[in-house]
């Protein structure tokens, strides 16, 4: 019996190459800025400058609308010069503090409903071989708003148990104040060990089925609204008909998905490392040969030019090494999906995603038609 998770290992090379090649640049240069950009419930991380603050103004307790300079808090009897963070945030007003906060979430928001859109296009990618942008970026925004509402309700129930465990752990040792979560907490230290453990390994089934259910979305799931051209809800419906009657394919599927996964990760590694290696010895020389122009390494960071020159070079090695990673993640993203969409098309054949001229299964089948009926 052929496994079609086995099968596809060798289909998605062929898919892949199809995919990729021959090179274009343009082409390659879209499927960069979507494997760049995009993700699986991307995530996004807020800096705030102390600077930034400190020129905007904070807010004083007690003062609303007002703003609190350094000489407010010099009169408030805290040295400007010498403030703590903490003393920092408790000058701030609440109501700024959750209006950033609201901010913060929102642009998370955002960023991970576009990063999910750009992962949809590149299904279309290998749907229609042709890599747009634009278009199919807007058409999927709503399925991908979907998505992103429904993998965060399931990451949300995947860490619940956990949460729930530590705030249990930590209302048991000491009463955090609050009556249900104290009488909760009390309630379960009460009990014996063996419940105890049982509890524990329910909530760990729980959150293996939640993890295993974000996977199955983001792996197939989101081929499968693509080709049925609906939402999450419906896709999982469709999808489950497949894994009730199909699942010791993916079962297999997960086993090799693990070796896979492990291969692209080596290859990664080391084009990260021999990039890493490659830019900072050309920046490292590039460096001396400017510290030992302007008479030392000192000079690098106690000169405007040292400045200027470190901060040209830095953002020149970043750049770099983007351009010699990313060609290299190109490749390995378009054979892990590739592979993912292999696996499901082999499984259920209504839900095969790969162009025609992609699908080696496809090729095959013509090429045994035009062996089987010969010209007259």
């Amino acid at each position: 019996m052929s496994w079609h998770a086995v099968d596809a290992v060798d289909d998605a090379v062929d898919a892949t190459r199809r995919f990729l090649f021959p090179f274009s640049l343009v082409r390659w240069t879209k499927l960069g800025f979507l494997v760049l950009l995009m993700g699986g419930g991307g995530a996004a991380s807020a800096n705030a400058s102390v600077s930034a603050v400190s020129d905007a103004g904070v807010i004083s307790p007690g003062e609303t609308g007002s703003v609190s300079t350094g000489a407010d808090l010099g009169s408030a009897g805290i040295d400007p010069r010498s403030v703590t963070p903490g003393q920092l945030v408790e000058t701030i007003d609440p109501g700024v503090l959750a209006v950033l906060a609201v901010g913060i979430v929102l642009l998370v928001a955002a960023f991970s409903v576009v990063s999910l859109s750009l992962r949809l296009v590149f299904y279309d990618a290998l749907r229609t071989n042709e890599v747009r942008i634009r278009q199919p970026f807007r058409s999927r925004l709503r399925q991908s708003l979907g998505l992103f509402l429904f993998t965060a309700v399931l990451s949300a129930g995947a860490m619940a148990p956990l949460a729930l465990a530590v705030l249990v752990a930590s209302a048991a040792n000491a009463p955090i104040g609050v009556g249900p979560i104290d009488s909760v907490a009390g309630s379960i230290g009460s009990l014996a060990t063996g419940p105890v453990i049982v509890l524990g390994f329910v909530g760990a089934a729980f959150v293996a089925i939640a993890a295993l259910a974000l996977r199955f979305t983001y792996e197939f799931v989101v081929p499968t609204i693509v080709v049925e051209e609906t939402g999450v809800l419906g896709g999982w419906r469709r999808f489950w008909r497949t894994l009730r009657t199909r699942w010791t394919e993916f079962v297999v599927y997960l086993v090799v998905h693990v070796i896979v996964s492990v291969g692209l990760s080596v290859v990664e590694g080391i084009a990260a490392v021999l990039a890493f290696a490659l830019v900072g010895t050309v920046a490292g020389l590039v460096l001396l040969a400017v510290a030992a122009a302007l008479g030392g390494l000192g000079a690098l960071v106690g000169t405007t030019a040292g400045t200027a020159a470190l901060a040209v070079v830095v953002i020149v090695a970043v750049a770099s090494l983007i351009g010699l990673v990313l060609p290299v993640r190109v490749v390995t993203s378009s054979y892990r999906i590739a592979y993912e969409v292999s696996t499901l098309g082999g499984i259920d054949g209504d839900l095969a995603l790969l162009h025609r001229d992609l699908d080696p299964r496809v090729s095959e089948s013509a090429e045994s038609d035009a062996v089987d009926s010969p010209d007259p």
